[in-house]
């Protein structure tokens, strides 16, 4: 069995490498056979240039459970073996991760721990009220704007949707790597984020609750186990 320094996906963030390690023996590392979510959320993320020139698209679902707490979020590849998935295990605190997703490629797997934070260890995103307002997906949503150092951008949520943001977009952005809950409560819908140099990512919500089987089915693969637990909200 190969044991692996667990890699932390911010959905779209780069992957971090993954470093063998063959002396250490991972603990707590339990997962099911098999993970089977019935709803899915889909979004999509664009990258922009500081010419404001669309430089690239990624699509992502998040797969939850409609009578529990476990979710995944995949994103969906642009070619054959250019996928990764990630199962979030909330009763054994365990994520499972898939590699090279897409086609017929056989993926690698990883699984390891991760820990909630206590409340000394959140941080919290201020965002500053303005009066704008639209509808996105026919919900009612309101615009914030917020600055950290030399990042800033705009948020769009609303207050008539329950569903955590676990489940949404604000999870994906870049923010979600520095800031884990944010100062107003609401479902992020949109969320943007620039950088002092003009270059600008957008996340965006595409559905919601949409009826979608899928299945994850780890029974005889081969997998790899991380050596280190991690925050859960850097996954």
């Amino acid at each position: 069995m190969k044991k692996q320094i667990l890699v932390i996906p911010i959905l779209s963030i780069v992957i971090i490498s993954m470093f063998s390690e063959s002396l250490i023996i991972a603990q707590g590392v339990k997962y099911d056979e098999s993970y089977t979510f019935d709803k899915c959320n889909n979004f999509q993320m664009e990258a922009y240039a500081k010419n404001n020139e669309l430089m690239r698209t990624w699509k992502f679902k998040t797969c939850y459970q409609s009578g529990g707490e476990n979710f995944a979020v995949r994103m969906i590849p642009e070619g054959r073996g250019m996928g990764m998935e990630t199962v979030i295990d909330k009763k054994n605190n365990v994520a499972i991760q898939l590699f090279g997703t897409g086609g017929s490629m056989k993926p690698t797997y990883n699984a390891g721990g991760f820990k909630y934070p206590d409340e000394k260890e959140l941080k919290m995103l201020d965002l500053v009220p303005t009066t704008e307002t639209k509808q996105i997906l026919g919900f009612n949503c309101k615009k914030y704007t917020y600055t950290y150092k030399k990042i800033f951008g705009e948020v769009w949520i609303t207050d008539q949707i329950t569903t955590p943001n676990d489940l949404g977009v604000f999870r994906a952005c870049k923010m979600a790597a520095l800031h884990n809950t944010l100062s107003v409560s609401g479902f992020v819908m949109e969320m943007t984020t620039e950088d002092e140099k003009g270059g600008r990512t957008l996340m965006k919500t595409n559905s919601l609750n949409t009826d979608e089987k899928y299945t994850f089915d780890f029974k005889g693969v081969e997998m790899s186990k991380a050596v280190n637990k991690v925050n859960y909200y850097t996954f």
